[in-house]
């Protein structure tokens, strides 16, 4: 790979000891938009050095994290698809060093604009009680359970968790909606790059490969994996049940009251997934003043006992932190529109504003 004089990379092809192109490899060259649909799979660079296995996973990941296509990627590492094709089906027999050190090179890019992205984020005491969770799930290579409030952070501190954590082990999924198994093992096909349209067997067994005991699996909105038969087995739990055990890989799932209260109430014995559970993480139902802070100030430094206390009720009520964040925001706009410092007047208009449009003012003069 070469750079010109802007710092802008030459795409490069480094296949010059390789065996000429195959058909479908010709192809791919030739759909350049299109998204990567290489799956993710463990055993294609078992004979590789560590780091190098490092660097490909978290590239393979992040580029199906983030979809870019075959033109994104060349833009990224510098090199043709056909070679980073080759790269990721473990295939290349080229200078690896000179590929692995393209990934470097754009991996620090994007750490730097991860890094701006995230300059917001605030850690707090549910941040904490969250990625500790997922660290020790991680560390143990067992199954962390959070349970929380819906909006209190969960979601938010997941992912900056597995931001920081994404040396391609990372694997962050929402529970579907609605569905059967193929519902949810379609959903984490998906997040690893695996043909979606093929048999249930397949997928499950795609999957296996994708998963070992380096890896995580983080599972948002757990609670709807319970069947709504309250007699029925928990198909949806046994298949990320048999994922973990049979990679040894990390398992968290996020989920609300819902969850504890299904399994109470169901007359399927949950001893197999409950008895995994190495870390049940337990949200506090309500946010303190020390919660909240450090997000507050951020807006404005200095905040009136009185405005804590009403912000304070406000990350309690429904909408919990997003609302918060909300209203944060909109006194943030209503600033800027009039040119000035977010102020505690500002943060009050936002308050008084939302109530207003809720109607809430109307309701306390009746």
């Amino acid at each position: 790979m070469s750079k010109t004089a802007n710092n802008t990379a030459v795409i490069v092809s480094d296949d010059s000891r390789q065996a000429p192109a195959t058909k479908s490899e010709t192809a791919l060259a030739s759909s350049a938009h299109s998204r990567i649909n290489i799956p993710f799979n463990l055993d294609n660079w078992k004979d590789l050095p560590d780091e190098t296995t490092d660097q490909l996973a978290w590239f393979h990941q992040h580029a199906l994290e983030e979809g870019l296509n075959w033109k994104q990627c060349e833009a990224a590492v510098g090199y043709s698809n056909t070679t980073i094709y080759r790269a990721l089906k473990g295939t290349y027999e080229g200078d690896w060093k000179k590929v692995i050190s393209g990934i470097k090179s754009y991996r620090a890019i994007v750490a730097e604009r991860c890094a701006i992205k995230n300059a917001h984020f605030c850690e707090t005491r549910i941040t904490k009680l969250v990625t500790g969770g997922l660290s020790y799930a991680m560390a143990n290579n067992s199954i962390v359970k959070i349970t929380g409030e819906s909006r209190m952070g969960k979601t938010a501190s997941a992912k900056w968790w597995r931001d920081q954590n994404n040396h391609g082990r990372t694997v962050f999924i929402t529970a579907p909606a609605y569905g059967a198994a193929r519902a949810l093992l379609k959903e984490i096909s998906l997040a690893l790059g695996i043909n979606r349209n093929t048999g249930l067997t397949n997928m499950h067994e795609s999957i296996l490969r994708a998963f070992n005991e380096n890896r995580m699996l983080i599972v948002d909105e757990a609670h709807r994996l319970l069947p709504k038969d309250l007699r029925s087995e928990p198909v949806l739990l046994e298949i990320l049940r048999d994922i973990h055990d049979r990679t040894g890989c990390g398992l968290a799932l996020l989920t609300t009251r819902r969850f504890d209260e299904g399994v109470r109430k169901s007359e399927y014995q949950y001893e197999q997934i409950l008895g995994r559970i190495g870390m049940p993480v337990q949200l506090p139902r309500e946010f303190t003043w020390s919660d909240i802070s450090a997000i507050v100030e951020q807006y404005l430094p200095r905040v009136p006992s009185d405005l804590r206390k009403e912000l304070t009720h406000i990350a309690n009520s429904p909408g919990r932190l997003g609302i918060l964040c909300e209203t944060l925001k909109f006194a943030s706009r209503i600033s800027s529109k009039s040119q000035r410092s977010t102020s505690d007047e500002t943060i009050r208009t936002a308050i008084a504003t939302r109530r207003q449009m809720m109607g809430e003012l109307q309701y306390a003069k009746k």
